[in-house]
């Protein structure tokens, strides 16, 4: 990554955005997009399944994002079923939007150990908030959601926050969703008998995305991803233009995932998904 292609990242984005958005709500309500899933950002989902429309981390790391989208913004997210919160960090959770969809229809799933005084200040009725614990299921109607306690916590030293991680079924297909891990160790996963999809967000240490091959922790989440045995793995969290290049995962690192990936697992099916773009879940 260099510092020019983070500014034409951050052009694209505000030359494209709106248009990319159209067109995946377009796409998200035709039924010829059933068990899809579309970016929004980096590591910010949005999915069909059974005539169901879910997301995850649904938020915008620069308000001028938000603002280029207009009423558009409110009017597509509203329309969403569920919207599941995972963890506190600004890359994952946008309070401004929260209170865009406050008068929404939407549910929403959010881990208890969320700041529940900050959550209802941005006047999302307690009535639609599911506050959630790890071990348990929460059905919807063609989904089923196992949420655990995943590993964002950095075992050298104890940095990180609590995160919430989710195992999705449809009855078509099993997603996993460990979303930030900082501790790649996979025995302290819960164990799942099938994944179908595995959402491996990519990160390689604590300002070292410029280090390349970015060891031991290239290394360590090929051995981690492997571990779970998924059928196929959606490797995300690129782009994220917020950030400092030194903490930018890019299509780069992806690439060195994949191939250590592969070099475990030749027959794996590895996906690098690009925002605005239609992804079946299918594998």
């Amino acid at each position: 990554m260099r510092d020019e292609w983070k500014s034409a990242a951050i052009e694209n984005y505000r030359i494209s955005y709106k248009g990319l958005w159209q067109n995946m709500f377009q796409q998200i309500h035709s039924k010829d997009y059933d068990h899809h899933m579309w970016l929004l950002g980096p590591s910010s989902y949005v999915f069909s399944t059974n005539g169901l429309r879910w997301g995850i981390d649904i938020q915008f790391r620069f308000p001028w994002i938000a603002d280029s989208l207009g009423d558009l913004l409110a009017e597509d997210l509203s329309k969403l079923d569920v919207i599941m919160l995972t963890h506190e960090h600004s890359d994952h959770l946008d309070y401004s939007l929260l209170s865009l969809l406050r008068d929404a229809p939407v549910k929403w799933l959010i881990p208890a150990f969320f700041n529940r005084e900050k959550l209802l200040e941005t006047g999302l009725p307690s009535h639609r908030i599911t506050w959630v614990e790890p071990g348990r299921i929460y059905e919807f109607e063609g989904l089923s959601v196992k949420a655990f306690n995943s590993l964002h916590f950095r075992p050298n030293n104890g940095s990180g926050v609590p995160e919430m991680g989710y195992m999705i079924d449809t009855g078509r297909i099993n997603a996993l969703f460990p979303v930030d891990v900082r501790d790649y160790d996979a025995s302290k996963m819960p164990e799942f008998e099938q994944i179908d999809c595995l959402f491996t967000h990519v990160w390689l240490g604590d300002a070292n995305a410029l280090n390349l091959p970015c060891e031991p922790f290239l290394t360590r989440i090929c051995d981690f991803s492997i571990a779970l045995n998924p059928k196929r793995i959606y490797l995300t969290h690129l782009y994220e233009i917020g950030r400092p290049i030194t903490d930018m995962w890019t299509y780069t690192h992806a690439g060195l995932v994949a191939d250590g990936l592969l070099a475990r697992n030749p027959a794996l099916d590895i996906l690098v998904p690009r925002i605005g773009r239609a992804y079946s879940l299918l594998t």
